[in-house]
């Protein structure tokens, strides 16, 4: 059964600085995909570490901030992501000097980082990148990739297999007034819909949620969506989706 999110309702995820929220992942009962929701004051930083598995995705809805790699960090602002595969050391940081907000996707869930084990504040030990290391991180915007346009909907997908994300797709939307949207049911794997701004109806295994600006759902495995915008404003919709 679909289930709505909402960042402002979402278990508090602590670990270094700023207003971190877990809205979808192992505590909630999802298996193949997670999400966090984050809010940056000037100079917060979510601290670096390391995933031996999990891939991150993670996107600026507003402000901006940097990925940090040791002593190179690399800026990012609102519409942009950062493709982190693992194994590679990251963190962020707020260097922009205003508030910034950022949501994250994993796949597949990193129980350690969970359990508190990825926090040098608990480790006594803040990771690194080798000296010389050639990042693999990939940073994009999220309207870029192969795109289609109909009459009221406009889809990129920023992030899959065919770009080099292994571990997940990303779709981004733009949804105008009576445009609906339908994705096929995936028969093992999850996913989880992120309203950026507007308001739409997301319709999963029976269910019908309605989801606006910084709300979402988390739709399990074998359940077919369709999401309707019904409202005068165009809706901006995030989607990602375990592989």
């Amino acid at each position: 059964m679909a289930t709505l999110l909402s960042a402002g309702k979402a278990a508090a995820f602590k670990m270094g600085k700023g207003d971190s929220r877990n809205l979808v992942g192992p505590s909630t009962g999802a298996q193949d995909i997670t999400l966090n929701y984050s809010v940056f004051q000037a100079d917060e930083e979510f601290p670096q570490h390391f995933h031996e598995e999990s891939a991150d995705i993670f996107i600026v809805l507003e402000g901006g901030v940097s990925v940090r790699q040791g002593d190179v960090y690399t800026p990012i602002t609102a519409g942009q992501f950062a493709y982190v595969p693992s194994p590679e050391v990251h963190g962020t940081v707020n260097t922009s000097g205003a508030e910034a907000t950022l949501i994250s996707f994993q796949a597949p869930p990193d129980q350690a980082l969970y359990r508190g084990e990825r926090d040098p504040s608990k480790t006594g030990t803040t990771p690194r990148p080798p000296d010389n290391h050639v990042t693999s991180v990939r940073i994009d915007n999220l309207a870029s990739g192969d795109s289609s346009k109909e009459e009221k909907t406009t889809s990129w997908a920023p992030a899959s297999p065919n770009t080099g994300t292994p571990e997940m797709r990303l779709d981004y939307f733009e949804l105008g007034q009576g445009g609906t949207l339908q994705e096929p049911a995936a028969r093992d794997k999850e996913a989880v819909w992120f309203v950026w701004s507007g308001e739409v109806s997301i319709m999963a295994g029976g269910e019908t949620l309605c989801a606006s600006r910084h709300e979402g759902a988390f739709v399990p495995s074998g359940e077919a969506q369709t999401v309707r915008n019904d409202s005068a404003e165009t809706a901006r919709l995030i989607r990602c989706q375990a592989i």
